[in-house]
């Protein structure tokens, strides 16, 4: 079973490259969708449903003070 993930486009190479580098040591697969930042925590506030969430911290901050994210 695979995680889905949503992140900007900033970072969607690393992410990438780690999530394939994690699936071949027998990690769950993560299969991240990379969008514009404002776009993903957009995404992430009106409820879309994720396993993880990579943006910058000040997005993650306000995502988490209204309960849509945890740390």
């Amino acid at each position: 079973m695979g995680l889905t993930g949503i992140s900007s486009m900033a970072t969607r190479h690393v992410l990438a490259d780690l999530a394939d580098l994690a699936a071949s040591d027998g990690l769950p697969l993560v299969e991240f969708t990379s969008v514009g930042g404002v776009d993903a925590a957009e995404r992430v506030a009106a409820g879309e449903s994720f396993d993880l969430v990579v943006l910058a911290a000040g997005a993650l901050a306000k995502l988490a003070a209204a309960g849509k994210t945890f740390n």
